[in-house]
């Protein structure tokens, strides 16, 4: 499966999807800190809402990302017949796809800790000079809050599977982004320092659906005629 993985990556030049995802970690930061400095005499904020935005908006980015993965390995793979050759290899089919779902699933993970990691450490170190933060924001905060928000993060990696789920129903790369799109807004809806996001259930229950259609999607692909 690793050997798989690593030839799927080779295969789509997975080295742009990093360097934009760099890129998208970078914007998050710089616009997280746009957003809490401009505002920081209209709306104070402390260290619970500082910790609560970065994660609700760099959980909603990195699901949307997801959904452009989703379109680029699978669903234009089939809309180009290319998973036609792929399957002509002396390999299962369902390996093949997920093979696929690992990349996403894995990618979108570390996307959102790495991105995670970036603004928290950036943004606590310029609230020390420049005090857009009312609260000092300090390393044990961040690592008590990485150790408690962990499951979050993997469970928002998972809910992209929802939009596959869309997108192989209909074969589109228009439906499989606004489904994306569409769940990203209803987990970061909010209300003051609550979102629908924030009850583990949700995501955990989207991801479970997830993985369930995923699941039929896929379990039936050997018998499939995809010429």
């Amino acid at each position: 499966m690793l050997k798989l993985i690593r030839l799927e990556m080779k295969k789509t030049n997975f080295t742009f999807y990093i360097q934009r995802a760099l890129v998208a970690s970078i914007v998050i930061t710089g616009f997280l800190f746009v957003m809490l400095y401009f505002d920081r005499d209209l709306i104070p904020t402390g260290s619970e809402e500082f910790l609560f935005i970065t994660d609700s908006i760099t959980r909603m980015v990195f699901i949307i990302f997801s959904g452009v993965l989703i379109s680029k390995l699978i669903i234009e793979e089939y809309n180009n017949k290319t998973i036609t050759l792929m399957f002509t290899y002396p390999i299962e089919r369902k390996k093949i796809l997920i093979a696929k779902l690992l990349i996403i699933i894995s990618f979108t993970f570390l996307s959102i800790v790495i991105t995670k990691i970036l603004a928290l450490a950036t943004l606590s170190i310029l609230t020390n000079y420049l005090h857009f933060i009312n609260e000092n924001i300090t390393l044990s905060m961040i690592f008590e809050h990485f150790k408690n928000t962990i499951l979050y993060d993997f469970s928002a990696s998972g809910v992209s599977l929802v939009a596959l789920s869309f997108g192989m129903k209909q074969m589109s790369v228009r439906t499989t982004i606004v489904a994306s799109v569409i769940i990203a807004i209803l987990l970061g809806i909010s209300n003051e320092s609550i979102s629908v996001g924030s009850f583990i259930v949700v995501p955990i229950t989207l991801t479970t659906i997830g993985l369930v259609i995923t699941y039929l999607s896929i379990s039936s692909i050997d018998q499939k005629d995809v010429f």
